[in-house]
């Protein structure tokens, strides 16, 4: 995993509820700015998750907010646009996937986390996938205040998502309600071609995604 070193640098508030990252903020004299707004509830951050990307440093979850501005489009951030625009209404999904492994760089100190939904039902000791839903986590590493000291942390999750041929990017209700860290990923969908598989639904959430080989479920190498 690789350490990554904090940059103070200001975060413009306005430009992010307009739709812009804080990477893309100002520095300088925004800096002022950024600390008078760090005791915005919008900032308040509600939970700290492990990060695959630091060793040292965690991710923050802020409560944020989602709105139409002036334009009419919806924009925000956060825990409150994670709930509302896209349905995930569960904390331990974004620590599932700030802890993953697929990461991909979206420029500007965004990266984005992957993880993957997998709905299957089994009959007659036979196993088939009938949903599969991409999971995206969308954070910035942009240094942000906290609190009233001369302390730093990630921006964090900026918003996290499921990705699908539809492109709502709504997740279904069944990614919370059925939400279970496996303990082993692999062993989990090897039982389900042992042929003994009992019948009903299954929910696999694995970091690969489970495929089918020849009429076999498989964890994506």
């Amino acid at each position: 995993m690789q350490k990554i070193k904090l940059v103070a640098t200001g975060v413009v508030t306005a430009a992010l509820l307009a739709g812009t990252g804080p990477a893309q903020a100002m520095s300088g004299p925004d800096v002022t700015d950024a600390v008078a707004a760090k005791g915005s509830s919008k900032l308040k951050i509600l939970k700290e998750f492990d990060y695959s990307r630091s060793k040292s440093r965690t991710l923050p979850l802020r409560q944020g907010e989602y709105y139409r501005n002036s334009k009419g489009k919806m924009v925000g951030f956060g825990w409150t646009k994670i709930k509302k625009r896209h349905n995930i209404t569960k904390y331990g999904i974004i620590g599932w996937l700030a802890k993953s492994p697929n990461v991909a760089s979206q420029g500007n100190r965004r990266y984005g986390l992957t993880g993957f939904a997998h709905h299957i039902k089994c009959k007659s000791g036979s196993c088939k996938i009938v949903d599969r839903r991409k999971m995206i986590l969308v954070t910035d590493e942009t240094a942000t205040p906290v609190g009233e000291g001369p302390r730093f942390a990630y921006f964090g999750a900026v918003t996290s998502f499921c990705y699908d041929t539809k492109k709502t990017l709504k997740c279904p209700t069944w990614v919370n309600t059925k939400f279970k860290i496996p303990k082993s990923a692999s062993a989990e969908v090897r039982s389900m071609n042992s042929g003994t598989a009992r019948d009903g639904e299954r929910y696999v959430f694995t970091y690969q995604p489970v495929k089918t080989v020849k009429g076999a479920l498989t964890l994506a190498s």
